[in-house]
Order: structure tokens, then sequence, then C-alpha cells
């Protein structure tokens, strides 16, 4: 949906640069207007930026005492970090330099001045939040493989060479980080932005 303005915009005014568009931006095309190879080598594109990301945040985390890359792989840990941390990663208190890497990790525009990075997270987030409850409403366990793999790579997950299952439950886990069971235990966006860092290459075997 966030794509579908500026691509109907392109699609009035020019409609001849469709092909160039798919062909060199695909990142501006919706994906049910991309051929499953190039929805893939955009895939492939993003996840080499999110694993050099990764390696740099758990290099980082080494040196930081108190926090654990397991710590997110528990619900319980993982909100307890939340209620310590929740005024820090409130996206009002976090930086420019580090709202442009957030926005790089989920695959949103990374340009622009302070503000416009945290309304561009936010907006998105808010898109994800509404996408969760109808997931919430359709079952997991329903998604064919197709639907599976653009709802985790679309929440900061890998679909590329990961196990079916393992997708399955790591989705799971994050409805349970998003909508849990009492609310006071929401993660901050920050946060759970900064978690998909720490999660990317996670195991979720034993999740539910």
């Amino acid at each position: 949906m966030l794509k579908l303005i500026p691509f109907g915009f392109v699609f009035m005014i020019l409609p001849e640069s469709i092909p160039l568009l798919v062909m060199y931006v695909p990142g501006m095309v919706p994906g049910t207007c991309l051929k499953d190879s190039q929805v893939q080598k955009t895939r492939e594109k993003l996840d080499k930026v999110r694993q050099k990301m990764t390696a740099n945040v758990l290099k980082s985390a080494e040196k930081v005492d108190g926090i654990a890359p397991a710590d997110f792989l528990s619900l319980t840990k993982f909100q307890r970090i939340a209620k310590h941390y929740a005024y820090d990663f409130d996206l009002i208190r976090i930086d420019r330099p580090h709202l442009a890497s957030y926005c790089r990790f989920m695959g949103i525009n990374n340009i622009g001045t302070q503000g416009m990075l945290r309304k561009r997270l936010e907006k998105y987030m808010n898109y994800i939040n509404e996408d969760d409850k109808l997931l919430l409403k359709e079952n997991v366990d329903e998604l064919n493989i197709k639907e599976l793999s653009h709802a985790v790579e679309e929440r900061g997950m890998r679909s590329i060479d990961q196990d079916e299952e393992n997708m399955r439950r790591g989705l799971k886990y994050w409805l349970s980080l998003t909508h849990p069971a009492n609310p006071e235990n929401t993660i901050p966006v920050g946060l759970l932005v900064f978690s998909r860092m720490f999660l990317l290459n996670a195991n979720y075997k034993g999740k539910q």
C-alpha cells in the first residue's frame, strides 16, 4: 500500500517509464507488479545489507553488559529489556543516523531529515501493525509460502535460505511481541526494529 501512491502517480504521468522502474528501481514498485525473479533479487540485495548491519551490531553488543542476543529470543526477557530501555528507544529520542539505519534495515527510504525519517518509520510500522491484526485473524499457519516469505521480509526477517517452519515460528513470535496478552508489555517501535538485527539469523525452534 505504501508504494501504490507514488507508483500510481508515475503510472498516470509517465506510463512509459514503468518498465524502467521494474528493471532498475524495483523497490518503488508494488510486489504484485514484479516477477518472482525480481522479487528474489531485491530480497537478496537487502539481505546483504541486513547481514552487514547485523554483524556490526553483534560485534558492538559484545562490549555491552546486561544484554545478550539470546535475550531477544525470550519473550519474558525481551519485555524486561523493553521496560528498562523504553525511554531510550522512543523514536522521538533516536538520532538521525540511527533512524536512517533502522529505515535501511527495514527496506524503506533512508534519505531525509530526522523528522522525515521518524515519520516514515512510524508510517511503515503503523502499516505493519495493521497487517499484524489481519494475520492474527487469518492464522499464520494458513499462509502459503509466498505470503509467508513476504510477511517475514516486511518485518525485518529473512526468507532467503530459510526453513518454512522457522519462518512461521519467527512470525508468530513477532506477533507475540507486537500484540502481547498484556498491552503494557508492548515493545517500543525503536527497540522492535533494533531487535531485528539481533534476530536476523535466529533459530525459532521451540517458539509457538
